[in-house]
């Protein structure tokens, strides 16, 4: 009987110890932020970042945290940090500080990421900072995306909106004839068309500038502009509202030479193509760069339009150009960051001068060919920069 007794109350204490387990046991479930989104404004601001712990805890736990760059730099954008949280039964939400590095410059939306770890295992939450314009930069009506004329955070540097009947000389000049150098023609492209000032090829007409590719008995006349030595312009955010033409051969282009060309030849001087389209795939633009380092250098990115081209409505093309970086946007969808990253005789910390044609033909987009429908028009509705 005594012995009975005696692994009764044996079996009694592993059963009470085995549940004293169970109630001890952490049950992680994983962990959840709700915030996904931070304003960034003209100074310095905290933020906390609310985790909280999913499942149950019978002991406490430490958990490692550290924000990652994304298009969001250290330095520039956000404050680098990484540390510690705890967690309790009693306690199973912990903040971790967020520093926001604010500036009086209208940046777009930027991403970081935050990646909290417990015993080995990683989770990872993606963030974006907005500036405080943000909400207004982009806004659609019936014809298409445009931006506002102003940003409470940047001062409109230099703009031209394109109205009244003629062109403002007093910003742009024309580039006139085939773009002969030492007797090759095509302005080093192999394309086809003869530039000129007439209506025909560019005017201003309600309230637009619009340069129109022409065909004439298998020749080809357009128009093309540029501000050099007369609006020069370093870093900014550059809004530029156009509608594109489209068609096998048809070349736009929106794009920047530096203002020292003459001096050190192109590609040195560095080249920024805010936007341009090959006529064969009209749902796409591109964004690039060309430079020299030990020889030509370049880097392009793209954007897709989901439906239609972008021949069909006005979309606003975007770069924002910063020290030692630069990135591309359309109707504020970003699609391409360029930085300086080591790069030997970086051209785009200097001032730059723009260019607006309609090319057609070159060895980029090929011949003009049956399928292409004349004439073709770039529609410009303004172009504005702010810093």
């Amino acid at each position: 009987m005594k012995k009975l007794l005696f692994v009764t109350a044996i079996a009694l204490l592993f059963y009470f110890l085995q549940s004293c387990n169970e109630v001890i046991k952490n049950n992680i479930d994983g962990f959840s932020i709700s915030e996904q989104s931070f304003s960034e404004g003209s100074v310095n601001s905290v933020s906390e970042l609310n985790v909280v712990l999913e499942g149950s805890l019978g002991s406490e736990i430490t958990v490692s945290y550290e924000f990652f760059e994304g298009t969001a730099k250290f330095g520039d954008d956000l404050y680098q940090a990484d540390g510690e949280i705890a967690f309790s039964p009693e306690q199973t939400a912990a903040t971790i500080p967020l520093e926001i590095i604010g500036d009086e410059y209208f940046e777009l939306s930027e991403s970081f990421k935050l990646i909290l770890t417990h015993d080995g295992r990683a989770t990872v939450f993606d963030f974006i900072i907005e500036d405080d314009d943000q909400m207004e930069a982009i806004l659609t009506d019936e014809d298409g995306f445009f931006t506002p004329a102003e940003y409470s955070s940047m001062q409109l540097a230099w703009n031209d909106e394109f109205d009244g009947n003629n062109l403002n000389t007093a910003y742009w000049s024309y580039e006139i004839g085939k773009g002969c150098d030492v007797g090759i023609c095509g302005w080093g492209n192999d394309e086809l068309e003869r530039y000129t000032d007439e209506a025909s090829n560019i005017k201003l007409e309600n309230g637009k500038l619009v340069i129109t590719a022409i065909e004439n008995a298998g020749s080809y006349t357009s128009g093309r502009i540029k501000t050099e030595d007369k609006v020069g312009l370093k870093y900014g955010r550059i809004d530029i509202r156009a509608r594109l033409p489209k068609g096998q051969g048809i070349w736009p282009a929106i794009w920047m030479l530096g203002e020292n060309i003459d001096d050190v030849s192109w590609p040195a001087c560095g080249e920024i193509d805010i936007m341009e389209l090959v006529g064969h795939k009209p749902h796409v633009v591109y964004g690039a760069v060309h430079y020299e380092d030990g020889g030509y250098q370049y880097e392009t990115g793209s954007s897709d339009l989901s439906q239609g081209d972008f021949s069909e409505q006005f979309h606003v093309f975007t770069v924002v150009w910063d020290k030692d970086k630069i990135e591309w946007y359309v109707d504020n969808n970003h699609f391409k960051t360029f930085s300086k990253n080591g790069i030997n005789g970086y051209p785009f910390n200097n001032s730059f001068f723009f260019i607006m044609n309609v090319a057609v033909g070159g060895r980029w987009p090929g011949n003009p060919d049956e399928t292409t429908v004349f004439p073709q028009k770039m529609e410009v509705d303004y172009i504005r920069v702010f810093q």
